[in-house]
């Protein structure tokens, strides 16, 4: 689970940290850890992307707040778990603004983080729906829905979305295992396809939106068209 902590005063950082360092001790649960002292240092290191499962901010920072910071957040993602910690109960409808999943007052006690961090273990475990891939040393989070294909070149991946695309070195069997309980079918040995992005299937190839099109193998017709079937049944239901 990737946490990010954005605080300015560093005796509440210490003090985060080891409750989620002992909560994930107890639980078993993996955790990897980042922490800033100002929102502009955040956003300085990440650039519009944030991969993360939950960043915990607390709202009363210097310069840039915690609600500011939250606000420029949500201009690109839209999924990410926030959680905000203040000293001031005055802050709880901005944090309604952004979608904030809870809003912890100082003095911060173990069992809201506690209760927290269950919350978004669980959550993950269920909603676990995006890729962080690393391009020129900067990890990306990008969302399976936004996803159009994959299309692997040697040693590398592309990702097609709507309107951009990444390279990333990866082997397309290690994203088929990655993919395999997400709604995408390989259409030949060199394309990986969201299904929701398929509009027609033919004989030798996909055409998807925006007059795209990825080749379709022999071999992969039959599973596809089921596959394709199956996902618009399950829309269905």
């Amino acid at each position: 689970m990737r946490i990010c902590l954005v605080d300015d005063d560093s005796t509440q950082l210490d003090y985060l940290k080891l409750i989620i360092q002992k909560w994930s001790n107890k639980q078993n649960v993996l955790t990897e850890l980042s922490f800033y002292h100002s929102a502009e240092e955040m956003l300085f290191e990440n650039h519009e992307s944030y991969p993360f499962d939950l960043i915990i901010l607390d709202i009363q920072m210097d310069k840039m707040n915690g609600i500011e910071l939250a606000k420029k957040i949500r201009q690109t993602d839209s999924h990410i778990i926030l959680a905000f910690i203040s000293g001031m109960a005055d802050y709880v409808f901005d944090g309604y603004e952004v979608q904030a999943t809870r809003y912890i007052l100082k003095p911060v006690k173990e069992e809201m983080v506690e209760d927290l961090l269950h919350y978004v273990s669980t959550h993950i475990v269920k909603e676990n729906r995006y890729l962080i891939i690393s391009v020129s040393g900067e990890l990306i989070k990008i969302n399976y829905d936004d996803i159009i294909y994959f299309e692997s070149m040697g040693h590398y991946i592309t990702v097609h979305l709507e309107n951009r695309e990444y390279d990333y070195k990866y082997n397309i069997s290690d994203l088929c295992f990655d993919l395999a309980n997400a709604d995408f079918i390989k259409t030949h040995r060199s394309y990986i396809v969201n299904l929701k992005y398929i509009e027609k299937i033919k004989r030798n190839e996909c055409l998807l939106v925006q007059g795209m099109s990825v080749p379709l193998s022999r071999n992969s017709y039959q599973s596809v068209n089921k596959k394709f079937i199956d996902y618009y049944k399950g829309k269905g239901d």
